[in-house]
């Protein structure tokens, strides 16, 4: 194949844009610390120019030059230095982030107080609302340290254990504990009784709630989603997540479709991070999820995909 000039020229163009993100990243964590930050960041070599090397090798690197020894005495310029290093993490490779996560966690895994600091900056960071990065695989070994640590007082320590929980319930690759719930017929059962179909849709919503109710009668009004129901592939469960004496569950039953599974799941909050609804969480037969965390938007297209690839039209 005979390339243009103009291709050259644009690969040449493309080529630059990136060599200048590259830069930019380890420049702007190494100019932080020539500003009054506690000590000097790593810098990569020149002669490493592609984003993810240069980023892993910032990430496995970057407490190298701290004295801890002070560190800890000056909170808010350690909690920058952490943003700054957890900022870095989306563009280094996962391996290379645990490694250093964990090197990090056993440096103080003897030390309560340290141990909570970390992990109250790793909260704030990546799991709070105000959250720069919203990571709970960045987060999570945070949590699990500080959930564990005999000398973190048992309050801060439950905190995290419900974290700890919530993420290990409902992340992507997770399977879904044995939840009770109240049927709509009033019957109780668990989440182990949900089988049938290939595919689980938990949808957890609130009847006062109008992006719930906007996102409920989109998802009710989608022919695919009703095909997927009728032909056995999809099950979706309407989630009322307050008890079954509230006003709110006359009102989540009469709303849910009849061919919907309409449960309340008092216990939900202590299983999935329901801090914002609708909150949609996608399942397979065997309640492991899949995805977490779905727009509407997204689902209704996957539904329109996989039900005209089941009818061998894709």
């Amino acid at each position: 194949m005979n390339y243009t000039p103009e291709y050259y020229d644009m690969k040449k163009i493309l080529l630059n844009i990136l060599l200048g993100i590259v830069a930019a990243i380890s420049l702007s964590v190494t100019a932080r610390a020539s500003s009054g930050d506690l000590f000097v960041y790593p810098t990569p070599p020149d002669s490493m120019t592609q984003l993810m090397p240069r980023c892993n090798y910032i990430v496995s690197r970057f407490w190298d030059r701290c004295n801890f020894g002070t560190a800890f005495k000056d909170e808010a310029r350690l909690n920058r230095a952490f943003g700054d290093w957890v900022m870095i993490m989306p563009h280094a490779a996962a391996d290379t982030v645990h490694a250093s996560i964990d090197r990090l966690l056993a440096r103080f895994a003897k030390k309560g107080p340290e141990t909570l600091v970390l992990a109250t900056m790793a909260e704030n960071w990546l799991y709070s609302d105000t959250a720069e990065i919203n990571s709970t695989e960045i987060y999570l070994p945070f949590a699990r340290a500080a959930a564990n640590h005999k000398k973190i007082s048992k309050a801060e320590r439950a905190r995290f254990k419900s974290h700890v929980q919530i993420i290990e319930s409902s992340s992507e690759g997770s399977t879904v504990p044995d939840i009770p719930f109240v049927n709509r017929d009033g019957s109780k059962s668990t989440f182990g009784s949900v089988t049938g179909t290939a595919s689980i849709l938990l949808f957890f919503n609130d009847p006062d709630c109008m992006d719930c109710n906007l996102a409920r009668i989109r998802l009710s009004a989608d022919p695919n989603t009703r095909e997927l129901i009728d032909r056995g592939e999809l099950t979706v469960m309407s989630i009322y997540c307050g008890d079954t004496d509230d006003e709110g569950w006359e009102k989540a039953k009469a709303n849910a479709p009849q061919e919907w599974m309409c449960v309340a799941m008092p216990e939900a909050d202590n299983y999935f991070d329901l801090r914002s609804t609708p909150l949609f969480v996608f399942l397979n037969s065997r309640h492991k999820v899949l995805l977490n965390n779905l727009g509407i938007d997204y689902l209704l297209g996957a539904f329109m995909a996989a039900n005209l690839k089941a009818k061998g039209m894709q």
